[in-house]
C-alpha cells in the first residue's frame, strides 16, 4: 500500500514538473519601457518643451524668495516694528503664492503626462500581448508591481522596446 501511494505521489510530481517545464514566463518594466522607447522619448520632449519655461519661472521665484528672506534677516534689527511686519507679510504672501504656483504646476504636469501616456500604454500592452503570443509565453508580469527578483532571461523589457520602436518607425 505504501509503495502504491509513493508511486502515485512521484507520478503526480513528475506530471506537475512536466507541466511547469512547458510554461514560459516573462517580465517587463513598464517604467523602463516608457523611458527607453521612442514613443516615451517623444512624450518627454513634448513635456519639456511645454513645461520648461514654467519651471524656470518657478525657480526664479524661489530664488527671489530666498533673497527676500536673507534681506529680512539682515535688516531685522534695523527696521521699525511696522516696517518689519510689512516685510514679513510680503514674504509670507510670496511664499504662499509660490507654493500655490508649484502645486498648480505639478498638477498640470501630472495631468498632461497622464494624457500623453495613455495611448503609449495601450500600445505597450498591445505589443506585449502580441509578443507573448508569438513567442509562446504563458504569462508576462510587470516587474515593479509584482516581482522582487527577475532572472536575466525572463526580463524581456528590451525586446518589447525594440518591438515598440519598430512600430513607431512603421508609423503606427
Amino acid at each position: 500500500m505504501k509503495k502504491v501511494l509513493f508511486l502515485t505521489v512521484v507520478l503526480l510530481l513528475s506530471l506537475q514538473a512536466a507541466a511547469l517545464a512547458e510554461s514560459k514566463v516573462g517580465a517587463v518594466s513598464m517604467q523602463a519601457i516608457l523611458i527607453k522607447c521612442d514613443y516615451g522619448k517623444a512624450m518627454d520632449s513634448r513635456l519639456k518643451a511645454k513645461f520648461e519655461p514654467m519651471q524656470k519661472d518657478l525657480e526664479k521665484d524661489a530664488t527671489a524668495i530666498k533673497k527676500l528672506e536673507a534681506e529680512l534677516k539682515n535688516q531685522d534689527l534695523a527696521l521699525k516694528l511696522e516696517a518689519k511686519q510689512d516685510k514679513q507679510r510680503e514674504f509670507r504672501r510670496k511664499v504662499r503664492d509660490h507654493q500655490d504656483s508649484v502645486a498648480a504646476f505639478r498638477q498640470k504636469l501630472q495631468g498632461e503626462t497622464q494624457k500623453l501616456q495613455q495611448p503609449i500604454l495601450q500600445k505597450i500592452i498591445k505589443v506585449v500581448n502580441e509578443y507573448g503570443k508569438a513567442n509562446g509565453y504563458s504569462v508576462i508580469l510587470e516587474m515593479s508591481n509584482v516581482a522582487l527578483f527577475v532572472a536575466g532571461g525572463v526580463d524581456i523589457t528590451d525586446k518589447i522596446v525594440d518591438e515598440l520602436n519598430k512600430l513607431k518607425k512603421a508609423g503606427k
